[in-house]
Parts: C-alpha cells; structure tokens; sequence
C-alpha cells in the first residue's frame, strides 16, 4: 500500500507564518509598552539621577558626580538632620537641582557662632564636616524655623551657597525633591551616599 504524501501549499504556509508573526509582533510591542510605562513612572514618581554642580558638598559629593536621588523617600517618613537631599526652589527657574544636607528641622532655633552650629541653643558636635565655619550669614542672628522648613548647609560650609544666604533661606518641605541615595558615576565612587 502506497502512502499518500500530504503537501502544504506554499500559500498556507506563509499564512500559518504570517500568524505567528504577527502574534510575536504583537506580544513584543505590549513588551516595549509596558516597559517604557514603567521607566517613564520611576522617572517621574519613584527615582531620577541628578547631576551634582560644584564643589558645595566636597567631600561627601564632587562636581560632577551623578546621584540617584527617592523621590518618594519622605511620602511616609520625615527628614532626618543630616539626610543629604535634592532641592528646587519654587521660583527656581534653573534646571538643575540643588543638593545640600539638612542641619536644623522644623521648628528648631538655628544659630551659627565662632564657627560651630548650635541648635536649640546647644552645639552640634556631630556634624558630618569638621570645618570651623567663617561665614554665618543668615544664621549669624538665631533663626526660627517654620513646622514646614529646614535649614541646609553643604559639607564643604566655606564655599556653599546654601540656607545661610538670602537667595536661599530657609527651604519648605514641598521644595525637597528627594532623598540622594546613590552614586551612580564615577565609576571608581560607586556606591550608597552618607
């Protein structure tokens, strides 16, 4: 008995391909969208890299350095003194992002005196920099923080723009952009920001 040999016409073929094609072209592009909503929501809720300007937070950061900063860091807890954030003023009309380190809290008395911080009327002895500060600015006369504001200085204090200057002041709450969390470049400084 003689097998019968079942042949596919070429137009069949190319119709089952076209199918799977299309299936996979399908299932790629939900692929890419879901991916580029989930990037675009991390961007803009959850994390975003920032690049350091300046010598202001020598040595913690350095010009150029590239942070990741939590944009969501204080949606559930409070700033903690000494967290180093990124902020923009409200009627900040520069693109980049200040980053500076929190001092004073809300509700603190801040004053700066032969060249030590004192909060509440007691000096900080653990602040993250050892330089006596020459400048006082704002500070010089105490200063009386609002229950939303904080008081920021840089770690390099002597060549830091930062709340002791009128353009600055004091920051709000609703300023801070987030927590800086990670270094992300260079390279050789990777690694998790104190």
């Amino acid at each position: 008995m003689r097998r019968r040999r079942r042949y596919r016409s070429s137009y069949d073929r190319e119709e089952f391909d076209m199918k799977d094609f299309l299936a996979e072209v399908g299932r790629w592009a939900v692929s890419i969208l879901v991916v580029v909503i989930l990037a675009y929501s991390i961007v803009t809720f959850g994390v975003q890299s920032v690049t350091m300007i300046g010598q202001s937070m020598d040595p913690a950061l350095s010009n150029q350095d590239v942070v990741l900063i939590n944009k969501r860091a204080y949606t559930f807890d409070e700033p903690q003194r000494y967290d180093i954030i990124a902020f923009k003023l409200k009627d900040d009309t520069e693109s980049y992002f200040n980053i500076k380190r929190i001092i004073g809290l809300p509700g603190e008395k801040v004053l700066i005196k032969n060249g030590h911080v004192f909060i509440n009327g007691d000096v900080i002895k653990d602040l993250p920099f050892d330089d006596l500060i020459m400048t006082e600015g704002l500070a010089e006369d105490e200063i009386t923080l609002d229950e939303d504001e904080y008081f920021l200085m840089g770690d390099n204090c002597n060549n830091s723009e930062d709340s002791r200057y009128v353009n600055i002041g004091n920051v709000s709450r609703k300023e801070l952009s987030g927590k800086v969390i990670f270094r992300i470049s260079p390279r050789e400084k990777f690694g998790k920001v104190k």
